[in-house]
């Protein structure tokens, strides 16, 4: 009897707590949040359903949701954000539990600690085609070594839930990677070393911060495998970070070249879904790139006037199946003002690969606010400054009136000459 219970109890817990929110119940301060949402959704989660509170109090934040595997990832930056407690709510979701359709929130409380974090990550979870990288910023005031390890075993194999499946498994011999303070660097990982189609986990490691990874890869062939396609056709720049205020727009130029020893046809422009509705470009086929030579192309971002986060990549396909990518991250903040306050320091106009047009010149494609002025991130040309189309348009009145005075005196004498038949004396 007490056997039948126990397995009906098994049978019924899965059902009623059809909703696991695994995330930590405290963060240092200025760390990287990450959390994981599993349940039978009838809709799937976006970044519009959560929100975050401190006491009663909405506060400003700006998530990012990927659904991998029937669960949803969840990663914000807490950067700025001052300890406390706060409850993060998924609004108006809807999911089935114990056979019943639910409509309702999801709530999930921590805290933010006093003290702080080593370092920070640019993104809580990979979702990617290939080769791809992690961002460590560093903020310590010291030099930190950030180790990188590759964890061998799956979810599966851990039997549990999110942040045991995160800390729970061994991993591979990793590397170490020395950032100084307030220094940001890249951490690569080649997609040969993971399995495809599955969730893995990467850890990246200092003395008081550990952060695992979720990783989902389309593909286990690494983009570098083949150095041939690598020096065929490349972007430069290989990656667009973007932030906008709400409803605006801005413009980057980027350039494919062709390093080959061939020319390259029909070169198709691709998009991620994700990315699509906020990009437009100047081109979106380039039916002949020849050997050594680049294209210039635009891409005009515009924004929403909701905050989100969205991540993506373009791609340039060649006919023969060469690949170039440039990796996407788009920001929508509202009111958002490029200044120091945000963390970072506006780019100057060098650094965006533009130029500084003169007073008088004109800029041939898209500006942004730079550190030093206002960027042209197309050509300059001169601007010609002349008064001849005014003297001739003046001119050309003139000879009208002429006309016009010629042809009434003209036409007055002649009705003055005539002679009047009926009067004698004036024949």
């Amino acid at each position: 009897m007490k056997i039948g219970a126990f397995l009906l109890l098994l049978l019924i817990v899965p059902s009623v707590y059809a909703i696991d929110f695994d995330m930590k119940s405290s963060f240092d301060k200025d760390e990287t949040l990450l959390a994981k949402i599993s349940g039978n959704f009838m809709e799937s989660i976006s970044a519009d359903d959560l929100t975050l509170y401190r006491g009663g109090t909405r506060i400003p934040m700006t998530f990012s949701v990927r659904e991998i595997d029937d669960s949803f990832y969840i990663y914000a930056q807490l950067l700025g954000k001052t300890e406390g407690n706060y409850t993060i709510f998924v609004e108006g979701v809807k999911y089935f539990q114990s056979g019943n359709l639910i409509n309702e929130n999801i709530s999930k409380s921590f805290i933010i600690s006093g003290n702080f974090t080593d370092f920070k990550i640019n993104q809580g979870y990979i979702y990617s085609e290939g080769d791809f990288f992690v961002e460590v910023e560093n903020l310590k005031d010291n030099e930190i070594s950030v180790a990188s390890a590759i964890i061998k075993d799956s979810e599966e194999s851990s039997g549990g839930g999110f942040f045991d499946f995160f800390f729970s498994g061994s991993s591979s011999d990793g590397n170490a990677t020395k950032i100084q303070s307030g220094q940001t660097k890249k951490i690569n990982f080649n997609a040969e070393d993971f399995s495809a189609m599955t969730v893995q986990k990467i850890e990246l490691s200092a003395d008081n911060t550990v952060y695992q990874i979720p990783v989902f890869l389309t593909s286990n062939i690494s983009k570098n495998e083949t150095t041939t396609a690598v020096q065929k056709i490349k972007f430069e720049p290989s990656e667009l970070n973007i932030t906008l205020p709400f409803n605006s727009k801005t413009t980057r130029i980027v350039y494919l070249f062709n390093n080959g020893e061939n020319d390259l046809e029909n070169v198709t422009l691709l998009f991620s879904d994700s990315i699509s509705p906020y990009i437009s470009s100047s081109a979106k086929n380039i039916s002949s790139l020849s050997e050594n030579s680049s294209e210039r192309i635009e891409f005009e971002f515009s924004s929403v006037n909701v905050e989100r986060t969205v991540e993506g990549q373009i791609r340039a396909k060649t006919a023969d199946n060469y690949y170039a990518y440039i990796a996407v991250f788009l920001s929508f903040v509202e009111s958002y003002q490029p200044t120091n306050e945000t963390g970072g320091i506006i780019p100057s106009c060098l650094e965006l690969n533009g130029i500084i047009c003169s007073e008088t010149q004109s800029c041939g494609g898209g500006t942004q606010i730079a550190s030093d002025g206002v960027c042209c991130l197309g050509t300059c040309s001169e601007v010609v400054k002349t008064s001849y189309g005014k003297y001739i348009g003046w001119g050309m009145i003139a000879l009208v009136i002429l006309g016009l005075i010629f042809f009434y005196f003209k036409k007055y004498r002649k009705v003055h000459n005539v002679v009047d038949l009926l009067n004698p004396k004036k024949r």
